[in-house]
């Protein structure tokens, strides 16, 4: 017979499924050129509306069925993570923002490159957390920190030797990829303490 903490703990895996297919459309709506910063807000939206429904449903579980050990782990991390997708939609919102505000015209290749980086760590991590296995956990700290925040570094000192709207834009948008990513890197985090128990240092 099924545990209906079972059943609730499906419920909130298909969100999270939901979840992270919409931050990672978010990501990709707000790295197109012309992108429209409403549409992106619409999909931040419903993220920030999933995550209210899984806190409902992480609430419910405790309160009906008194969770112990990996079962209050996994509703406990579930939170963060529904939490951590809908700060990934929002970056995603300030990217087509800012790109709406400084014009178009200026998507880099390097933009290009890392904000894939982040949509495959987001996918990753979220899969991690599903599957219970983090065997990809150093894959996404190594892209968090060799490719992503090494490009908003090299960005940033771009635009520090000399500026225009473009260089600009690009360290912008490339912050609030880095931004996102860490997200990713903290999702992947909560997939570790599901499995172990242990805090990620």
């Amino acid at each position: 017979m099924r545990r209906l903490l079972d059943i609730a703990e499906e419920e909130i895996s298909r969100r999270l499924r939901e979840g992270v297919k919409l931050a990672v459309e978010a990501l990709s709506m707000a790295l197109e050129e012309g992108a429209k910063a409403e549409e992106v807000r619409e999909l931040a939206s419903r993220l920030h509306r999933l995550h209210d429904e899984v806190s409902d449903f992480v609430m419910e579980a405790v309160a009906r069925y008194s969770p112990v050990a990996t079962d209050l782990r996994f509703l406990k991390s579930a939170l963060f993570v529904s939490y951590d997708l809908y700060r990934v939609a929002r970056y995603a919102f300030d990217i087509a923002a800012v790109s709406e505000k400084l014009g178009g015209g200026c998507w880099s290749k390097r933009v290009e490159a890392v904000g894939g980086v982040v949509k495959e760590m987001v996918a990753k991590a979220v899969d991690m957390f599903l599957s219970r296995d983090v065997s990809a956990l150093e894959e996404v700290e190594r892209l968090d920190d060799e490719v992503v925040d090494k490009s908003y570094e090299e960005a940033l000192l771009d635009v520090l030797k000399s500026a225009d709207r473009c260089k600009v834009m690009e360290t912008v948008v490339l912050r609030l990829l880095e931004r996102a990513s860490d997200h990713a890197v903290y999702i992947a985090g909560h997939a570790y303490y599901l499995v172990t128990g242990q805090t990620r240092r």
